[in-house]
């Protein structure tokens, strides 16, 4: 069965008729803003889908500069160096979108942790720059959190 793009709508509420049944890696995106939910696959598939982008690991492109944003009468954008460090295993981010994203949401939020993470970090992205660090922070959580591994 091929996905209809329009269908995507809350990972919750998936119509098990419309799940993507046909696994091609290669039509997996690496954007995380252009990516089926994991909700949408077959269950016998999403591991598999899983452990495609877990082998890749997250999606960081490294570009010269970002689009500037304004927020507050400033102008801000995403910096290259919250790739590494604490944020380097999840964070990822979207060159279509203009917005970051966390891989380990993407990968394993809907089967183990409903509601505890915003949904900007799995379906809308989040690009609030001035306080990205914040809450990147705040994201990880604690020793015992998903992000922390």
């Amino acid at each position: 069965m091929k996905f209809n793009h329009s269908q995507a709508s809350s990972s919750t509420n998936v119509n098990p008729s419309s799940l993507i049944d046909d696994l091609n890696l290669d039509s997996l995106e690496a954007d995380p803003g252009k990516r089926v939910p994991i909700a949408h696959y077959n269950p016998q598939i999403k591991d598999e889908v899983r452990k495609h982008y877990i082998q890749k690991g997250p999606c960081q492109p490294k570009m010269d500069s970002y689009p500037p944003t304004e927020i507050g009468k400033r102008m801000r954008q995403f910096c290259k160096i919250w790739f590494e460090g604490p944020y380097s295993k999840w964070l990822e981010y979207s060159v279509e979108k203009d917005s970051v994203y966390c891989l380990c949401c993407y990968l394993f939020k809907d089967d183990f942790f409903h509601g505890s993470t915003s949904e900007f970090y799995t379906k809308t992205g989040f690009r609030s720059w001035n306080r990205a660090l914040e809450r990147f922070c705040k994201h990880v959580g604690d020793v015992n959190s998903i992000n922390d591994k």
